[in-house]
């Protein structure tokens, strides 16, 4: 069945800059989305296309719009941040880097949108600061009203930016963490974003670097609910067309290599927006030989799960994973029929134990169960996070090998 897309956006204009010189990089075929977990193992669900192309005018990487974000953000998001210690710790530094920074106060105001389960906002509310979590799914959105963090359970855009602004005002700091790529119509958040600030409140977006996913063929950061991969030129481009201006950009190891993007009304850039913008041209961001080079890795990376499952499977060994992500997820639908030889995954979130993994349609259990049936290896998927789940895996599998398939099979022990 041909699946049609909702709007042209990322598959013929640029959601960023409007620009229609989209060039097509990398096809991942049909898959289903990643926060649909089965409910049985014999469960067919619905696949759409998840097809990268890249912005000639400004880099932004985009998939084409199949599926609203009120499918996708449904009512039982099973994404908590909070069961990841590495993300909890990070979230702890960047309040407190942000209280010192911006000198936050009991009297000021930070808003995140699309705050999760609140596990940041909660860490500047321990620094005595008012919070306001933006968080659609309302699953997600409860688990951070019982954490006592103030949350609404809508889309942003501008008509909620001018609600918010009648009874709040203007935030001293906008967090936007992992979001920004969720978005499908980017210049409506953005002017929402532009709404809501008054001329000293500043915004933080921070967002895995297309740039760096290019260079290391992160191609399982790929799937639906990333509407856009983002550059400093991308966002520097849709924040002058609303109102807003990129003055700053930190570079982070997160995802293994993330981008903090600040903007602002009245900031002026300082030199680390020109040294990211040179960077990202220097290391071939606008390159058709850069552009195929990922796709031939990110076809190799593909190829090498699929020929590791298939040799363990020979060699009678019991394979399991660790971590449910959605990156996972999109490996191993691109690897195919292989991937079914992993008897189960484990994952802290309760969300998605009891469901099997869209596609693969491996069963998900808790991670105590992690050596129910004797593994002879474990593959972390969330490879971002390898060392913290290691130290789970020598604890709860300790005769186990322990693997990452990105970029390339590799054994950790």
């Amino acid at each position: 069945m041909q699946v049609k897309p909702i709007s042209n956006r990322g598959s013929i204009v640029c959601r960023g800059c409007d620009s229609k010189n989209l060039v097509s990089i990398l096809n991942l075929g049909e898959q289903p989305l990643p926060a649909e977990y089965g409910m049985h193992a014999d469960e067919v669900l619905d696949k759409f296309p998840l097809h990268l192309r890249v912005c000639k005018n400004c880099g932004l990487g985009q998939l084409g719009e199949y599926v609203l974000p009120e499918r996708i953000f449904h009512e039982t998001y099973p994404y908590l941040s909070s069961a990841s210690e590495y993300w909890v710790n990070h979230a702890t530094n960047f309040a407190k880097q942000m209280v010192n920074k911006l000198s936050l106060n009991k009297e000021s105001l930070v808003i995140e949108l699309g705050g999760n389960d609140g596990y940041l906002l909660s860490q500047f509310q321990k620094l005595g600061v008012s919070v306001l979590n933006v968080e659609p799914p309302e699953n997600t959105a409860e688990i951070a009203r019982q954490a006592g963090v103030p949350t609404i359970s809508k889309f942003f855009g501008v008509d909620l930016a001018n609600e918010i602004l009648v009874k709040y005002g203007n935030p001293d700091l906008i967090c936007v963490n992992n979001v920004y790529a969720h978005i499908p119509d980017q210049q409506d958040f953005t002017k929402g974003m532009e709404i809501l600030s008054g001329d000293t409140t500043t915004i933080t977006i921070e967002n895995p670097s297309f740039d760096i996913l290019l260079n290391n063929a992160f191609f399982d950061t790929i799937y639906h609910e990333h509407y856009s991969y983002l550059t400093a030129h991308s966002v520097d481009m849709v924040s002058k067309k609303c109102g807003l201006k990129l003055f700053h950009v930190d570079r982070l190891p997160t995802h293994g290599g993330s981008n903090r993007y600040w903007l602002s009304k009245s900031q002026m850039p300082d030199d680390t927006v020109k040294t990211v913008l040179d960077e990202e041209k220097a290391s071939g961001l606008f390159d058709e030989d850069k552009w195929k080079d990922f796709a031939a890795r990110s076809n190799n990376a593909i190829n090498g799960l699929r020929e590791w499952l298939i040799e363990r499977e020979k060699l009678g060994h019991v394979v399991v994973g660790y971590g449910a992500a959605h990156k996972g997820n999109t490996f191993l639908n691109a690897v195919g029929e292989a991937s079914k030889t992993l008897k189960y995954v484990v994952d802290a979130s309760h969300e998605k134990q009891g469901k099997f993994l869209p596609g693969s349609q491996v069963p998900v259990l808790s991670p105590d169960k992690l050596n129910s049936a004797n593994p002879k290896d474990v593959l972390i998927l969330p490879w971002n996070i390898a060392d913290e789940l290691s130290s789970n895996i020598k604890k709860l599998a300790p005769d186990a090998n322990i693997w990452v398939a990105q970029p390339s099979m590799k054994k950790l022990n």
